[in-house]
């Protein structure tokens, strides 16, 4: 038996997005899949479509409680039963779950996989035991074997211990159907983010800094900010930052956009930008927003920052500023507006890199390949 395991299935997020597009996958390829999941998200939200080959079990749905210390105890006894029931020769791929990964590890007779997407200093989430990153890097060590987003963390990886042949790059790729048949709508001329709008990990505040220069020069443009802000503060912060800079006209906050209506409201920006900083998530993880970008065949902004250079050559395939400059963004948003023939260039040659090396069926067959050690 196959098994995907994740803590919750959380919609309209990038690791979610970045699951289903595995899963998609081996329906495709007819692999026998059970997806389980632990926990629920605050809404009890299931995934509600029918994949051929791939099954869904909530251990959650059988006697859920949402009573903190009750709950606690019904994820431990979810994953003592789990760990117990599994048979010799069981294959578990684990999404981001350290406390599965360091309970499996004790057992010789299944194969483990676990997946990473961020540094373990940016982003670690134990909630059943608590489990501490040592303890987790030294259960990654034992397991069949590592998948991660980027060279970056391949590398963070073999210098804690795992062998170089068991830890492998699964690039970023997304849900290419959500963007097949669309076409630009008619809209008033705007620059586009969507994301968790965060300033540590995404760089909106510069962003905004960036466009405050554009306006300048093109007063008609706005800025939609798509998705919503990771605190009060912060929205407050941002808020407060339009406001110093003038350009309360030309800020659009739309907050929380329902998946469905994303992808069109990407298609129809003139520019995508993502202003991330270089800082430790830029280096080790990779935007899964970015391969939503390229999708749409329009022109992307983007900073110099992790794996991205490896993929994307500036003024070829995208146009890319030095991280934590304004100015620098500014000149690039400032040149795709204005040289809208080689932008549209870009943009499709972009969106070719994204259709070659974003494939989410070309990467889970990466994950097949390892289990079945072709």
């Amino acid at each position: 038996m196959f098994y995907f395991v994740i803590f919750s299935y959380q919609p309209n997020t990038a690791p979610t997005n970045r699951v289903i597009g595995i899963w998609k996958a081996l329906s495709e390829m007819g692999v026998p899949t059970r997806v389980v999941f632990f926990g629920p998200d605050k809404h009890l939200s299931r995934f509600n479509e029918n994949l051929p080959h791939v099954d869904f079990e909530y251990l959650w749905d059988r006697h859920y409680i949402n009573l903190p210390k009750l709950k606690l105890l019904s994820l431990r006894l979810y994953l003592h039963q789990f760990v117990k029931r599994l048979k010799t020769g069981d294959k578990v791929y684990a999404y981001a779950f350290p406390e599965l990964v360091v309970a499996l590890s004790k057992r010789n007779d299944i194969e483990v996989y676990e997946e990473r997407t961020e540094h373990n200093e940016a982003s670690f989430i134990s909630i059943i035991r608590k489990t501490k990153i040592p303890e987790f890097l030294e259960a990654c060590r034992r397991i069949s074997g590592m998948f991660v987003i980027s060279q970056g963390l391949k590398q963070y990886y073999i210098e804690n211990g795992c062998e170089p042949d068991r830890v492998h790059v699964l690039n970023m790729f997304v849900d290419t159907t959500r963007f097949q048949g669309l076409k630009k709508q008619p809209s008033e001329p705007y620059i586009a983010y969507c994301g968790t709008a965060s300033n540590n990990k995404d760089g909106v505040d510069q962003l905004i800094k960036a466009f405050a220069i554009v306006v300048k020069k093109y007063p008609k443009y706005k800025l939609y900010i798509i998705g919503n802000t990771p605190s009060k503060q912060q929205r407050f912060d941002n808020f407060e930052l339009v406001k110093d800079l003038g350009i309360e006209d030309n800020v659009v906050f739309t907050g929380v956009v329902s998946s469905s209506e994303i992808p069109q409201m990407l298609m129809n920006a003139t520019i995508l930008a993502l202003d991330r900083p270089n800082n430790l998530q830029a280096k080790y993880g990779f935007p899964t927003k970015l391969g939503e970008y390229l999708q749409t065949g329009n022109p992307v902004v983007i900073t110099r920052v992790g794996d991205i250079p490896l993929f994307l050559k500036d003024g070829e395939s995208a146009l890319i500023a030095e991280p934590g400059n304004p100015e620098s963004f500014a000149e690039k948003l400032c040149w795709a507006i204005g040289h809208p023939v080689e932008s549209r260039e870009i943009g499709k040659k972009g969106k070719q890199v994204a259709d070659f090396h974003f494939n989410s069926i070309f990467e889970t067959k990466k994950i097949i390949n390892v289990i079945n050690n072709e």
